[in-house]
């Protein structure tokens, strides 16, 4: 009995212990199946590594290419560059040789008393064919902003239309353009040129141009000049009905410099701020005696000084600023009037 009893207990001895190495040997396989998962990551990993490698470096070699293409796309537009800032100055160059050998034939001022007879003869002209253009331009616009050009501009010689680009009128123009160049001239009036035309003709349209001259409008001169300057109100073309001519002792120009110099322009800019404010009261007292109404005012003289005046001027009146001969002398204002309301002549 006991026998069996010791012989049980050794066969239930081997029985755990045989349970206990089968649960080894189970954990075993299950770290190497573990391991050898492992080892499948990394190789996956490395496999990774070397593709990003491959990639990386073939980046590198992109960049580089298009380092390379960048700085030779930049070389090329310096080369660019510096062929157009070449050929810019050459064309300015040329123009400047060009303005000089292009001039008018001919610049006139003419009168008011003398525009008809001018208007006379431009509308005796005649030919067979419609071959005389009549361009009006207005003030701020330019040949070629006319509508449907074509036709005409193809008809006007380079050199005219080299000139024409270079009349610089606060009024406008008016072109008289025979294509076979007997009469190629431009006139550029006293008031503005209000709307713009062109057309082919037998003759030339004068009447535009008549209308403008011989109408009888309210126009107020302004001449300003530092330490002498005039207003006026004119309603017709030979007398001025209000003037008044104003004088101020203005310091001429300092030439030796330093500080003496800074000083003297210091007190020559009072005298001359001063003399503003003369003409502006003028100004004033002379609008203020007009009863027939003003249509244009037009100023002359130093056009800086003219702008200050006209700071004062509360009315909406057009400003025309022209450029002529005007000597202020008491007894003989008529010619500022003259000067102020002549046309210029340009023979191309």
């Amino acid at each position: 009995m006991i026998e069996k009893k010791k012989m049980a207990d050794n066969i239930n001895v081997v029985a755990d212990n045989v349970s206990v190495l089968f649960g080894k040997i189970s954990g075993k396989d299950k770290l190497e199946i573990q391991r050898d998962k492992l080892q499948a990551r990394i190789m996956e990993l490395e496999i990774d590594v070397k593709r990003l490698e491959t990639q990386l470096e073939k980046n590198k070699v992109n960049t580089r290419e298009a380092v390379a293409a960048k700085q030779e796309a930049e070389e090329q537009l310096n080369a660019a560059n510096i062929r157009m800032e070449t050929f810019v100055h050459e064309l300015e160059t040329l123009k400047k040789e060009t303005s000089q050998q292009v001039r008018f034939r001919e610049i006139e001022v003419i009168p008011p008393l003398r525009m008809n007879d001018y208007l006379s003869q431009i509308r005796s002209l005649r030919s067979a064919h419609e071959t005389l253009i009549t361009a009006y331009v207005a003030a701020g616009r330019s040949i070629s902003d006319l509508g449907d050009t074509a036709g005409m501009l193809e008809h006007i010689d380079e050199k005219s239309r080299h000139l024409l680009d270079r009349i610089d009128s606060s009024t406008g123009f008016v072109l008289f353009y025979d294509t076979s160049h007997m009469v190629c001239e431009v006139i550029t009036p006293p008031l503005p040129v209000t709307s713009s035309m062109w057309r082919f003709g037998n003759a030339f349209e004068a009447d535009q141009l008549e209308t403008m001259v011989n109408r009888d409008m309210g126009v107020c001169i302004l001449v300003v000049h530092a330490g002498e300057s005039f207003v006026g109100i004119a309603s017709n073309k030979n007398e001025f009905e209000t003037q008044q001519v104003i004088r101020s002792s203005v310091k001429a120009k300092h030439t030796k410099g330093g500080f003496s110099q800074r000083r003297f322009e210091r007190l020559r800019d009072e005298d001359i701020a001063h003399h503003v404010e003369k003409v502006q009261e003028a100004f004033k007292t002379v609008l203020a005696e007009n009863t027939n109404g003003i249509d244009y005012i037009i100023t002359g003289g130093d056009q800086q000084l003219a702008r200050h005046v006209l700071t004062v001027l509360q009315q909406d009146i057009p400003v025309i600023e022209k450029t002529f001969e005007a000597r202020i002398e008491k007894h003989n204002t008529g010619a500022i009037l003259r000067n102020a309301l002549s046309s210029h002549r340009y023979r191309l």
